[in-house]
């Protein structure tokens, strides 16, 4: 059995600044979406039974690159047009904001996690993999907890809108929201329908989608078909819930 027991949504720096200094002192020479991701992982794994076994699935922003990266990045494209990289400094802030790994590696650190982890990487549609993998390893047992991290931006620019995301997941039914219903992950679903509509790609907006239709549902069985814009372009994806009253 798969649970979802917490989740939280991340896109404000300076509240998260403001409302949680220690968390912002450990998270601020990231770029942003790995800042928004760990912002909101920080917060979930409260509620977490032991935060050094559980397994970590980490996605990829699709939108990888900070604003200082993505300055550097034309700086080196001058000089490889005018035939001259001498110059060219890369500094060790730059050089953390190209891993793309880096928020599923600052959290196991943080945590003293040693468990499974999973990084998958910035393609279209990795959120539905990502529950895909955490259903699997906790119906056969490997661990009885996982978490769900994600963060992504618009553009790789200054002053682009981001989003960082967190699911944890139980083997065992807990109360997910503060009305006490529990909400378990049934299964996912694929059938192969290619289609012309290119998905946008987003590491966190299509989980943030399908944690709203999580909250708007009264109860009973959620059939969320994952819209085009958050797949992979290839699968039509279905995630069926069950939402306890």
């Amino acid at each position: 059995m798969t649970y979802l027991v917490a989740s939280a949504v991340k896109s404000d720096l300076a509240e998260i600044r403001q409302a949680s200094p220690e968390v912002w002192r450990q998270v601020r020479r990231y770029n942003l979406p790995v800042q928004l991701a760990l912002a909101a992982a920080f917060e979930v794994i409260n509620s977490a039974l032991n935060p050094s076994t559980l397994a970590v699935v980490s996605l990829a922003p699709c939108q990888p690159g900070s604003a200082d990266l993505y300055r550097w990045g034309l700086v080196v494209t001058a000089g490889m047009a005018q035939g001259n990289l001498g110059d060219t400094r890369m500094n060790p802030t730059q050089t953390l904001h190209a891993v793309d790994n880096l928020a599923m590696s600052a959290f196991a650190i943080n945590q003293g996690n040693h468990a499974y982890c999973l990084g998958l990487g910035g393609a279209a549609g990795q959120a539905w993999a990502g529950l895909e993998a955490i259903q699997e390893r906790l119906a056969y047992g490997q661990e009885t907890e996982a978490l769900l991290i994600a963060g992504d931006q618009d553009c790789a620019q200054d002053g682009a809108a981001g989003i960082g995301m967190a699911l944890l997941f139980h083997a065992s039914p807990r109360p997910y929201s503060s009305r006490g219903q529990t909400v378990r992950l049934v299964s996912i679903e694929r059938k192969r329908r290619p289609h012309t509509d290119a998905p946008v790609p987003h590491a966190s907006a299509g989980l943030c989608a399908l944690l709203s239709a999580i909250e708007e549902h009264a109860g009973g069985t959620l059939s969320y078909d994952v819209p085009l814009e958050h797949s992979d372009g290839v699968d039509a994806v279905r995630v069926s819930m069950e939402v306890g009253r």
